[in-house]
């Protein structure tokens, strides 16, 4: 092919790409007068039969194109969940905007992609701050040192993340907002080199065990941990060793000037994590926001008293979506619980439920109400959907 139709194809690109990009531009204008529409109404923000349309048409329409339905409808995913930022944030007003948020690790971790992605979403923008442990991340936040703070609390492959579980409980902070961010691991080195002459990969322990089919497949390969996947890439790219390769997101490998050998190397594809935002004083929700309502609930050491519980919040025609068990303090073989369940702390329904709770369980200690980005799997949204931002639309 000839320089002069190489550069005529890839002018044809840009074309395209600028095409995307005002399209992109003219859908969220779209969607923000269907919001201005719906503002003097009691019509909720979100609409899962909606949502399920939108990406099902979409797929199909990739599919008759020929182009993966996997990559059309993630991508339709996102422009979907920003649109529901952008209109939640607009209900809840300008009030609360940050201008510092913490996170742990290294810039490029994944704390901190989801950190920027969830105040993108708002139209905010603030200074970053990374931190060596979540501990230290709270301590910042109860110190004044940030306004917001970003933390994991679980992942769909390794589950819960019990240090924040324990923070929360003896921490003053409140749960402000949640975010998901899908982790999509890469490979990166220095140069672009053949993966059979690698003797060294290093990641986080989490991002080892996730990608370990991989990982099994190259047998000179020494697995190495560092503290953050983030961390990983920099010590790539400072090391200077060609046969040496990390584990981490794609963002923090072009940080890094790395050369990604490849993609989507994890186990499982559905691969997620959900991140709690907390703020030292607790959100007040719109009521047309889909909302969760997260608590810490210890119950008395015996027979049924959990039951009870479950039963109070059952009754209310309250979904629950999480229940973690840890050990109380100073109290051997008992328990707390943390629970998450939809419902607004601003609404009468949700207020009456958590005076029930209170007068069944030996204490109950509110975390807070905020916008969910998690919601239950019903029938109308599959299980990974479920994980994905809510519709808008």
């Amino acid at each position: 092919m000839s320089g002069e139709a190489l550069d005529a194809l890839r002018h044809e690109l840009d074309s395209v790409d600028a095409g995307l990009v005002d399209l992109i531009a003219r859908r969220l204008e779209i969607v923000a007068a269907v919001g201005a529409a719906k503002a003097d109404t009691d019509k909720p923000i979100r609409d899962v039969t909606r949502e399920r349309a939108v990406l099902d048409g979409v797929e199909a329409a990739a599919v008759a194109r020929g182009v993966p339905a996997d990559l059309v409808r993630r991508i339709f995913r996102e422009i979907i969940g920003y649109a529901v930022d952008k209109q939640v944030a607009s209900l809840q007003g300008g009030a609360g905007q940050p201008s510092r948020v913490g996170f742990q690790g290294v810039p490029f971790a994944y704390s901190h992609l989801a950190a920027q992605k969830h105040l993108a979403g708002r139209g905010w923008e603030a200074a970053y701050q990374g931190y060596p442990s979540f501990a230290d991340v709270v301590d910042a936040l109860v110190s004044d040192e940030c306004d917001l703070a970003v933390l994991p609390v679980e992942n769909t492959t390794a589950g819960s993340i019990n240090q924040v579980y324990d923070l929360l409980q003896d921490s003053p902070v409140s749960v402000v907002g949640e975010e998901t961010w899908r982790v999509d691991h890469a490979l990166a080195c220095l140069t672009d080199v053949p993966v059979s002459s690698l003797t060294r990969v290093l990641s986080h322990p989490q991002g080892l065990e996730q990608c370990s089919s991989f990982l099994r497949s190259l047998p000179a390969v020494t697995p190495v941990t560092v503290f953050d996947t983030a961390e990983a890439m920099r010590t790539i790219a400072s090391a200077g060793e060609p046969t040496w390769a990390a584990i981490g997101s794609p963002e923090a490998a072009d940080a890094h000037g790395l050369v990604v050998l490849r993609r989507g190397i994890t186990d499982q594809a559905e691969n997620f994590t959900r991140f709690l935002v907390l703020a030292m004083k607790p959100a007040i929700v719109a009521p047309r926001v889909p909302s969760k309502t997260s608590l810490v609930l210890v119950t008395s050491h015996e027979e049924g008293a959990l039951l009870r519980c479950l039963q109070v919040l059952a009754a209310s025609e309250h979904s629950m979506t999480k229940l973690e068990s840890r050990p109380r303090p100073g109290r051997p073989f008992e328990y707390l619980f943390f629970l998450d369940f939809e419902g607004n702390v601003a609404e009468p329904r949700t207020q009456r439920v958590l005076e029930e709770l209170r007068r069944t369980a030996l204490s109950v200690k509110l975390l807070g109400s905020y916008p969910a980005k998690v919601v239950r799997a019903d029938t109308l949204v599959s299980g990974a959907d479920a994980l994905e931002a809510v519709v808008g639309d």
